[in-house]
């Protein structure tokens, strides 16, 4: 009576909290997450690489002073500046950005990746709370009906209908049950902590699994949509980049071509009626520089497309994974629902040979091994059940994980 109680009051008092749902917890594992935080924030250093590879070379500033100066017809030079630039082939830095922002969507998939398996393993957790709680409460329900039992027991005893050895049998079950109580509470205890860390938050807050997480209804199973998965993007377009730096590569072993202008500083002269007399000396020039030895550019496009072909094949691969994947949860699924099925008429038809034993009570004794015995089998299908149906929710949400594009 004071287990009942004291389950009564739990149970009260979570009504009186604020519930939260699955998805309230997917909210938090989002913002809380500390490996999203970290794949963000690389994303965000990739975006500024696009800005650094399409960027020019360094301007080319120099100035020089003649310690003996070079005189001119119009007077001596004294000093010289000079300003340079080189620039790259035409759509060599284009080709570079170009490179850089697949790289920056291939960062993306990697966030979306690890947010669909950040999920997966927040279900999967919450899943087994779900089980955990689930049977918590079918244990103290037979225990419950075992002290019913026990007390009938006794009454049988003192009317001679029964023995003690039935009496110590049904002790000897609740006990049992008593065990598993505590081994159920002491290990959701623990699978509490390991989801409050998950969701990044004090270890002691109290999770809620108040909702009915079993919906058995038609899914939609499209294979197709593996197609969407984070990480077949990912391989796109590290691809992509690899091409377009293939490109960058062979606009580089292209001439560059430099522009720049000279500024010479020149001193008047003593002559009378000097024609231009001290007039500065202003110089645009022209560079080409020709990449003679080009043996380096050709042996890194011939990496780079190396490098596509592996991409290729890996893409390949992990398609094929996740396609074993889908096609593993999705028996596993089937398996699962028909299990659930199966328990439901298996827990009737135990309710049904239960009422036979006690209707049995009105005409003769109670025979108290065969009462216990089919309540034990109760209890099985029901925990059966139970584990069917976290196992179902489980792979719905690999499911969910290899397919879902939101």
């Amino acid at each position: 009576m004071k287990t009942k109680l004291i389950y009564i009051v739990v149970l009260l008092l979570s009504l009186t909290v604020k519930s939260q749902s699955l998805n309230d917890y997917l909210k938090i594992a989002i913002e809380n997450n500390p490996e999203l935080q970290a794949i963000q924030y690389s994303y965000q250093s990739s975006l500024e690489k696009i800005n650094e590879v399409g960027s020019l070379p360094n301007t080319t500033i120099s100035a020089g002073y003649f310690a003996q100066e070079v005189e001119t017809r119009v007077g001596a030079q004294k000093v010289k500046i000079s300003v340079s630039q080189q620039l790259p082939w035409f759509g060599t830095l284009n080709a570079k950005q170009e490179s850089a922002k697949f790289y920056a969507n291939a960062k993306l998939n990697d966030y979306d990746f690890a947010k669909r398996k950040l999920f997966l393993e927040v279900k999967t957790v919450y899943f087994e709370l779900y089980e955990l709680k689930e049977k918590e409460l079918l244990v103290l329900e037979n225990i419950e009906i075992l002290k019913t039992f026990e007390s009938l027991a006794l009454n049988e005893l003192e009317n001679n209908r029964s023995t003690m050895v039935n009496v110590l049998k049904i002790r000897i079950e609740k006990n049992e049950l008593m065990n598993q109580l505590n081994a159920i509470q002491e290990y959701s205890k623990t699978k509490k902590i390991a989801f409050n860390l998950m969701l990044n938050r004090d270890e002691n807050s109290i999770v809620h699994v108040i909702e009915d997480v079993i919906n058995l209804n038609s899914e939609t199973l499209k294979k197709e949509q593996i197609t969407n998965n984070p990480k077949i993007f990912q391989l796109d377009n590290l691809k992509s980049a690899l091409g377009k730096s293939e490109l960058a590569t062979k606009k580089e072993g292209l001439p560059t071509i430099g522009i720049g202008l000279d500024y010479g500083f020149i001193q008047n002269r003593n002559v009378q009626d000097l024609t231009d007399n001290g007039k500065d000396i202003i110089m645009p020039m022209v560079s080409v520089s020709f990449p003679l030895f080009s043996k380096k550019y050709s042996s890194k496009q011939k990496q780079l497309r190396l490098e596509q072909k592996a991409i290729e094949s890996r893409k390949t691969n992990t398609f094929n994974q996740l396609i074993t994947l889908f096609e593993k949860a999705k028996s596993n699924l089937s398996n699962s629902k028909v299990s659930i099925t199966t328990q439901i008429k298996n827990i009737s038809e135990a309710d049904s040979a239960k009422k036979v034993l006690l209707a049995a009570y009105e005409t003769s004794k109670v025979d108290f091994e065969q009462l216990l015995e089919i309540q034990q089998l109760k209890l099985k299908f029901q925990l059966k059940k139970v584990a069917s149906e976290k196992e179902y929710t489980t792979q719905k949400a690999i499911i969910e994980f290899l397919t879902n594009n939101n």
